[in-house]
Parts: C-alpha cells; structure tokens; sequence
C-alpha cells in the first residue's frame, strides 16, 4: 500500500511549495466513487467535493515534503486512489524525527480545516444562513467538506494502523520500547485496532439502516463509521495479519533480520 503506482500518459505534473507533485487518474476515480452519493444534489456538488478531496490530501502529503525536507530528504508527491504518498529521496534517521514526519501529515490537515474555520468565523463566508444567494448552499457544502475531511480522515489517520500515519508513529515507539520486537509488537496492536474499526462501523451502518438512533447521544465530532470504513480497515487488518506472519516467518529462519531502521 506504500508503493509508488507505476506511470502513465495520463498523469498530471506539476509543483507546489518546490516539490514535485504526480497525480495518478486513479485519484480522480477513487475521489468519484468517495462522493458518488453527492450526484443526488447535483454534478457541481461532485465536483466541489472532487476539489476538497484534491486539496485536502495535497496539503496533507505536502505537511510530510515539507518535514523531509526540514530533516534533509527532498521528496516528491504522488496522489493515486484513495489517499496519497510522500516519497523521499533517502531515508531520515533517527525515530524521532521519523515519527515527527509522520505526524506532520495529518496535522497539516488540521492546520487547513482550522484555517477554514477561522476565516469564516471572521467573515462568515461559509453561514447556512446564505441559502438565499447564489450558490449559497453550495459554498456551505464546500465549507463543511473542508473541516469534516481533514478532522474527521485525519483522526482516522492517526489510528495506530499500519500503513496509516498513525501506525507508523505505533512503529516507532514500540520500536523504542521492545527493540526488535517493537515491529511485531505494533502489527498486534494494528492487526486489533482495524478489526475494532471494522467492528464499530458496522455497528454505525445498521444502527443508521434500521434508525434505532443507539448513536445519537454521541458528541457530534465523534466520526460515524460507514460501509467504506469496514470494507477499508477489513483490508488494513488483512494487510497486518499478513505482515505478523511474514515476522513470524522471519523471525524462526533468519537470526536477525532487522533492518537499518530497526537497529
């Protein structure tokens, strides 16, 4: 899930705050398909929330760029299916500053969502109460797509799975605790935490289907959980599943397979 996707004619090139950026036509599918139930309102609705998903995932891998390049690795910007990737040009020693990098994706996000708030605190160009003007409701949308995408994907962002930012920082600091068993010790708690996401949406999904409202005393910047999510974090935990066997694996037929990174 963290390989760079290979080229295409039809990838579109160009940079921001110096870096280079590619964008895989995959994004632009995954991007439909994320807000495929925003046609009911109408195609401009689709296309705003095309531009947050754009914006929001560029500002979040340029939060990584920008930490690579504070601790010496230039890095290049890849956007491509659901998410995106900031890839070095080597690799940043010291797990501190590895889990800074980590951790300076999402908090970009939070950093622009706090952004949009502030501003339309000040100037209130986001108020439902502009319903009466042009594209009043559609400013709105955009308003509040901006904020839920980069609190809500960024606190599920932070959840301590691999291969989400969050779980590399888990990586990190089992690593400083247990040593070489830091890595397995960090798919364990992966493996745990997706299947409690898996569970907790499918709960959030047939609560919503049936309207026995068991989540409506929930505070409402608690995120509700979807089919996506269970279908996404079912994936993650297959992934960590298959990378604690794989250390189990290692671990009974080679006396050390630790890494650079690991040592």
């Amino acid at each position: 899930m963290l390989v760079e996707p290979e080229r295409t004619t039809y990838d579109l090139h160009f940079r921001a705050l110096g870096f280079p950026v590619r964008v895989h036509p995959w994004f632009w599918l995954g991007a439909v398909l994320l807000g495929a139930n925003t046609l009911n309102e109408g195609i401009e609705f689709l296309a705003v929330w095309i531009a947050v998903v754009f914006v929001s995932i560029l500002v979040h891998e340029l939060g990584h760029a920008v930490a690579f390049r504070r601790f010496g690795a230039d890095a290049s910007v890849i956007l491509y299916a659901f998410g995106g990737l900031a890839v070095p040009t080597n690799i940043v020693a010291g797990r501190g500053r590895r889990i800074l990098v980590s951790l300076a994706g999402p908090f970009a996000g939070f950093l622009l969502a706090g952004l949009v708030y502030g501003t339309n605190a000040a100037t209130e160009w986001g108020q439902s109460g502009d319903f009466g003007m042009p594209n009043g409701l559609l400013v709105w949308f955009l308003y509040k797509q901006l904020l839920w995408v980069n609190i809500v994907w960024g606190v599920f962002n932070l959840l301590p799975v691999f291969p989400l930012d969050g779980g590399q920082v888990s990586r990190e600091l089992c690593g400083m605790k247990w040593g070489t068993r830091g890595k397995r010790v960090s798919l364990k708690i992966s493996f745990g935490t997706a299947l409690a996401v898996v569970a907790y949406a499918l709960f959030c999904t047939i609560d919503a289907r049936t309207g026995a409202g068991l989540l409506r005393d929930l505070p409402w910047w608690v995120p509700r959980g979807s089919i996506f999510t269970a279908i996404l974090f079912g994936l993650l935990a297959y992934e960590s599943y298959q990378l604690l066997q794989y250390r189990d694996w290692a671990d009974d037929h080679w006396a050390d397979d630790r890494t650079a990174l690991d040592r």
